[in-house]
This record gives structure tokens, C-alpha cells and sequence, in this order.
């Protein structure tokens, strides 16, 4: 199955560039526009508005995007399966990421996969819920490891729940708790993480009515962890977020139990090809260990 021309075509909106995405993939521009003229040849009508602002979709592009999409998508399978044949001697994921599984668990996974298929490219983005889900369902990323969300766009492979923690400056009242209530946040100076982005944060303050004073955000754990420290506010995460970190911070369980099902997203309309198929099985066979 041919997609190139397809490829570039993805490549071009992703950069904004003929001239950037003729350098990713080896084609001069004239050899780029070449391609793009044949393609809106061959369809009818224009794909692409050039103007000095940039290259935008026209509405018959946006449109064909989801099927291009698509197309692409399938003929990433068919090599995929070629690969698969040829024991993985190629191949490309791309794997976005909670912040957390970034640091904690995908260098284990990484290592192992890179010794069994060296071959397979494995590139890695680092993202919030909303940016890991886009990725997922719209095909840019092969799958997502990120909390589970009801998102019909997406399948999940459930892989471990995880605590919600509370994290506190060592000198608050609070510090001195086992396990605080959700109302012991009403009211507390806050510094919220990656907001707007559908964030576990966000979902915890949806499911329990308090209301903590917003005061800080920021778009790093590290950060908010260190601003916490600082007895700046108080903040929440995922429990595996704080594993291996130092400083007057203390992290407390809530005494609702609240949790995170840390999971694998995959795209629901596609099979998955044998590089994802392995990289699954990579990532169960780490965990059990971890």
C-alpha cells in the first residue's frame, strides 16, 4: 500500500512547512509541491491554502483529513505486519505519556522492548489527558499511557490503580493527619497542575464539592512539588508522581480512598499492529516486576 504522498501530506500540516517537511522526509521543495499538485490532481480539488501566513487546510481537506488519516494509519499496519514477518527489523510507535509512567515506568519498558526489537523506533511525548487522548484517537500517537477517562474515541488496557495524594508543606496542620478528608482542602491556598487539561486534579475537585483558593499553577509536577515545599500551597497527584522525591513535603492518602486506573489507550478503530502488540506485552511482563 503506496501512502506516501499521503505521509507528506500529514507532514506538511504537522510542521506548517513544505520547506520543513521536505527536510524531515528528503524531498526538495519543488519535489514536495510536485507531490502535493499530483495529489490535488488526483482528488479534484485543492487540499492545501498557501499564503503568506502559512498552509491551511481548505474545507475540502479538512473534510478528507479523518479518511487520510486513516489510509495512513492502515498502511502503517501493512508495514507493521511485513516487519512482524521479518522479526521486527523496523518499524516506528510513537507512545505518549503521563508525566509519572514517564519517569517511573517506561525506562524499564524501554529497555526491555530496545533489547528484544532494537529495529523498532520508539518515540516518546510527554503529556497531559487531553493532549495523550487527542493523540490517541486521531492517530498521532500509537497508544497513551494516562488515568482512565470515559472517552469512547479510545480502548483501555487497564494496568494498576494508584493512590491520590495529597501533598503538603512538612510545617501545615495538615501534615500531622494519616489521611486527610477532601473538605480539609476548602478554603487552602492551591497550587493546581496543568490546568484546564481535564487533569486528576480537576476530576477529584468534580467528584467532592470543595473549594480550595486557586493561588499558583504550573505546567511541571516538579515545580508545584518544589512550590509546595516552599509553603507556597498545598496541591494533589498521583501517588507514583512523588515516588523518589526529597524535601519538606509530606504526602497523605485521603480518606475516601480515591484513586487513579493508571491505563493504556489505544485506538478503538485500529488493530493493532505487531510493534504495538509487543510493546503491550513489554509493558505487562515489566509491571509484574515493578
Amino acid at each position: 500500500m503506496d501512502t506516501g504522498r499521503y505521509e507528506i501530506f500529514l507532514r506538511i500540516l504537522e510542521t506548517g512547512s513544505l520547506t520543513a517537511a521536505g527536510e524531515e522526509t528528503g524531498y526538495s521543495p519543488s519535489g514536495i509541491t510536485r507531490m502535493m499538485d499530483s495529489l490535488e490532481k488526483e482528488m479534484g480539488f485543492p487540499l492545501l491554502s498557501r499564503s503568506s501566513r502559512g498552509i491551511h487546510l481548505t474545507r475540502e481537506g479538512e473534510a478528507l483529513l479523518p479518511f487520510i488519516r486513516n489510509m495512513v494509519r492502515a498502511g502503517e499496519a501493512v508495514k507493521d505486519e511485513r516487519d512482524s514477518l521479518l522479526s521486527l527489523t523496523g518499524g516506528s510507535l510513537s507512545i505518549g505519556s503521563y508525566f509519572s509512567i514517564a519517569a517511573h515506568w517506561l525506562p524499564s519498558i524501554l529497555s526491555l522492548y530496545h533489547r528484544r526489537y532494537p529495529k523498532v523506533a520508539v518515540h516518546l511525548k510527554e503529556c497531559g489527558n487531553r493532549e495523550c487522548l487527542d493523540g490517541v484517537a486521531e492517530g498521532t500517537l500509537s497508544c497513551a499511557f494516562l488515568g482512565r477517562r470515559k472517552d469512547s474515541r479510545v480502548r483501555w488496557i487497564p494496568l494498576r490503580e494508584d493512590r491520590l495524594m495529597a501533598w503538603i508543606p512538612a510545617s501545615h496542620p495538615l501534615a500531622s493527619k494519616d489521611a486527610i478528608e477532601p473538605s480539609d482542602l476548602a478554603g487552602q491556598p492551591f497550587i493546581n497542575i496543568l490546568p484546564h487539561e481535564d487533569t486528576d486534579v480537576e476530576n477529584f475537585l468534580r467528584r467532592h464539592p470543595v473549594h480550595p483558593r486557586f493561588t499558583l499553577s504550573t505546567a511541571s509536577n516538579y515545580t508545584a512539588w518544589r512550590m509546595v515545599e516552599a509553603g507556597l500551597g498545598l496541591s494533589l497527584n498521583n501517588e507514583l508522581m512523588s515516588r523518589g522525591w526529597s524535601g519538606n513535603v509530606c504526602t497523605r492518602p485521603f480518606t475516601t480512598g480515591d484513586t487513579v486506573s493508571l491505563s493504556l489507550a489505544l485506538p478503538r478503530s485500529a488493530a493493532c499492529g505487531p510493534a504495538l502488540r509487543k510493546w503491550i506485552e513489554t509493558t505487562r511482563e515489566v509491571l509484574q516486576t515493578l
